[in-house]
Order: structure tokens, then C-alpha cells, then sequence
């Protein structure tokens, strides 16, 4: 199994891809009952507009995840300087990957390339709700950091601050 990377800045099918399973995406998220994500549809007019500035936006870092070069997921990062903290590089915005493609270690190297590209502070921000989502980023997180991470709880969120990069300790 190949799993890549692809900046969809650059593509307008990769562009088109991702609007197409936002919806998808969207539907996972609600799953939760947390009331933190709409119901379906009830923002769908602003899902355009609000996509649009993905690939526009400075500071954002969408990417297509791709297994043996097909489409199977994606990821937005947004950068110091973009609509995130300031006390941090890196914040993993959004993370996806197709239900058909989840439990064969896609999401796994997906993340694991992508904090492998950025070096610096990151920040994870997982539903607490989000079992599943919480347990796979306590993993994937714990790999890339060496086991040195802190995790946070607040306002119904659960918060993953680590480092990456040669010789970065967490402080």
C-alpha cells in the first residue's frame, strides 16, 4: 500500500474531489451529537464559500490523501498566520479519509507524512465526544512525537500539543 500527498492548490479536480465528499465529512462529524456541527444541510449554501477559502487562504495547506494514486481522503492544515492560534505552527484543521478506506493504516501514514513535512509545534483538536477519533490521534501522535505530547481537556475538546522535527524535546 502507497499512500501520498497531494497539495490540492494545484488541481481543480482534486479541488472538485473535495467538495464532493465534504458532505461525507460533514456527516461523520454530526455523528457525534455534540452539537458543535450543523445538521445536514442546514449551512449548505455557505459549504461552497466556506471551501473556497481553502485553497485561497494564506496560511491553509489542503491536501488530497491518496492510496496507490487514488483519492481516498484529505487534510487541511492551516499555518501560523492563517485563522488559528498563535501559539503554535501548525494546526491539523481537518482530517478525513473515506469510510471504505479507514481501518488499513491510510489515516495513519497520512498523518505520520504530513507531520513529517512540517517541522514545529502542531496542535490536534479532536471532539471528546469522537472516541474513535480521539484513540487514533493518541496513537498516530504518540508515534510522531515519541511518546512526548500533552493532551488537554476543555469545552468538550480534547487538545494534542506536540513537536516534531530533529531534536525538538515538547516543552
Amino acid at each position: 500500500m502507497t499512500v501520498t500527498l497531494r497539495d490540492a492548490r494545484h488541481s481543480e479536480q482534486d479541488r472538485d474531489w473535495i467538495r464532493t465528499v465534504y458532505r461525507d465529512y460533514l456527516s461523520d462529524l454530526s455523528t457525534s451529537r455534540s452539537g458543535v456541527f450543523p445538521v445536514l444541510g442546514e449551512f449548505a449554501t455557505r459549504h461552497d464559500e466556506l471551501l473556497a477559502g481553502w485553497f485561497v487562504e494564506a496560511g491553509s495547506l489542503p491536501f488530497v490523501i491518496l492510496q496507490t494514486g487514488a483519492r481516498v481522503g484529505f487534510a487541511r492544515i492551516v499555518r501560523s498566520g492563517g485563522f488559528r492560534r498563535q501559539d503554535c505552527d501548525y494546526q491539523m484543521s481537518e482530517f478525513f479519509v473515506l469510510g471504505r478506506a479507514r481501518g488499513r493504516g491510510i489515516g495513519r501514514a497520512a498523518a505520520t507524512l504530513l507531520f513529517s513535512r512540517f517541522d514545529g509545534d502542531w496542535e490536534v483538536l479532536e471532539n471528546e465526544q469522537n472516541r474513535a477519533a480521539v484513540r487514533f490521534w493518541r496513537t498516530v501522535i504518540g508515534e510522531a512525537a515519541g511518546g512526548r505530547f500533552r493532551e488537554l481537556r476543555c469545552g468538550g475538546e480534547v487538545r494534542h500539543r506536540f513537536r516534531t522535527g530533529p531534536d525538538r524535546p515538547l516543552s
